[in-house]
């Protein structure tokens, strides 16, 4: 018995890849949704579904396969000509729907990707402890606890649990103004200024 897909390009089974090509065209401008007399887009749809399956080797020989197993799963798909591929029915009979549904978007992996992602962040957040612990590195940063050169009108950076003279409010450019209740005093490492409220 002749399959359903070579039944819609009007071919047959031992029919070569090229006089399956000429088929499909054949048809494809008889029934394409754009022709003028002719057009008939459930038929169309009928006819790129066998196309889809014939033109793909693989495919081919799979559908080919179970054709010789004598269940014909290929007329029972299309024994409806309205039939299409997402349908229930035909997911139960075809056994390539699902090579010809797309893909969907992996939305459980990319949910538990962002939560490991989360937890590893707020483990290595934890673990890094209180940034006032940070090594000295002359870099002022806000909250640096300084000591006050005002022979050179600098600061440099010293540890926060050591004797310090103020506290970096801010750091701004050279040609800027402290806010009020701070003073401004240049950084060792020639960055800008930084404004400072006394300890006290």
């Amino acid at each position: 018995m002749i399959g359903a897909y070579y039944e819609r390009l009007g071919v047959s089974p031992s029919a070569s890849a090229d006089e399956i090509r000429a088929a499909y065209r054949n048809l494809a401008r008889r029934y394409h949704p754009d022709s003028a007399t002719t057009a008939d887009p459930t038929r169309m749809a009928s006819i790129n579904e066998a196309w889809a399956t014939l033109s793909d080797p693989g495919r081919r020989a799979m559908y080919d396969a179970a054709l010789r197993g004598g269940d014909d799963r290929g007329r029972q798909v299309a024994s409806s000509s309205g039939a299409t591929m997402g349908s229930s029915a035909e997911a139960r009979h075809n056994p390539f729907a699902r090579y010809q549904d797309p893909p969907r978007f992996p939305w459980r992996f990319v949910v538990i990707l962002v939560g490991v992602a989360i937890v590893l962040i707020l483990g290595l957040g934890a673990l890094a402890g209180d940034p006032a612990d940070a090594p000295i590195d002359n870099l002022l940063a806000i909250g640096s606890c300084v000591e006050v050169d005002e022979v050179r009108g600098e600061v440099a950076e010293v540890p926060c649990d050591s004797p310090h003279d103020a506290v970096v409010d801010r750091l701004i450019p050279f040609d800027s103004v402290c806010p009020f209740g701070t003073e401004p005093f240049r950084d060792r490492q020639g960055m800008g200024l930084a404004c400072i409220v006394r300890a006290g």
